[in-house]
């Protein structure tokens, strides 16, 4: 039985079980010797990528594929606030939520409680007789949400574009310091997504290749997750 990532060997067994060296999991893989999964542990960004189980026996077994992707939770998160005054005494409102980590990221806004806007940043117009507008964006990923506001106004006093920065901090983050979403290609997928308001230290992720058909999710406490694959 062998396990590539990335098209490089990582793990095999041939009556014993040895590790490439030198690689990005040295030190933090384990194969079982009964059922040939693969575990890693102290899981990382850079561990994210297709993983290839393939075995040499008198029979055509095909290589399975397993797909791994570690995703960030959002640590912090600001509204980049832009307000112009026009030469017709109106002003533009132009808002950017910028958060801790970019990639996967769903945005929703809210304008006085009223869903405005689905993007990372929104425009709109105000006039200095409108009073101030409360403004709130909200960030997700598959692993984590917080929630920024501001409160906006056009005024005549604005003459120069300016840029200011507001942030009020309400989120959940899920899964410790890094939480991981699995994928497999040919094998029946059983997924269990936990929400909670308190941190979930820790995910453990079966994957039997025996068989190729199960996945199994396990919850452990540990200081980072570990994947068995």
């Amino acid at each position: 039985m062998q396990w590539k990532f990335r098209g490089k060997d990582i793990a095999e067994f041939n009556s014993e079980v040895v590790y490439s060296l030198g690689s990005q999991f040295e030190g933090r893989l384990e194969m079982n010797v009964i059922n040939f999964s693969l575990t890693i542990r102290k899981l990382t960004l850079q561990d994210s990528g297709e993983f290839l189980v393939s075995a040499e026996t008198d029979e055509q077994i095909p290589t399975k594929a397993v797909t791994l992707q570690v995703h960030e939770p959002i640590s912090k998160m600001v509204i980049q606030t832009d307000i112009k005054l026009l030469a017709n005494h109106s002003c533009t409102v132009r808002l950017v939520c910028n958060v801790s980590c970019y990639p996967n990221i769903t945005y929703t806004w809210e304008r006085d409680n009223e869903i405005y806007g689905d993007a990372q940043q929104i425009h709109f117009s105000l006039s200095p007789a409108e009073r101030d507008i409360n403004v709130k964006c909200n960030a997700s990923n598959l692993v984590s949400w917080k929630t920024a506001s501001t409160t906006v106004k056009c005024s005549n006093d604005t003459t120069t574009p300016g840029q200011a920065w507001y942030s009020i901090y309400i989120g959940v983050s899920v899964g410790g310091a890094v939480v991981l979403i699995l994928t497999v290609a040919v094998a029946v997928c059983y997924c269990r997504k936990h929400r909670n308001k308190a941190d979930l230290t820790d995910n453990t992720i079966y994957a039997d290749v025996m068989d190729y058909t199960i996945i199994r999710y396990k919850i452990k406490q540990s200081s980072k997750p570990n994947i068995h694959l």
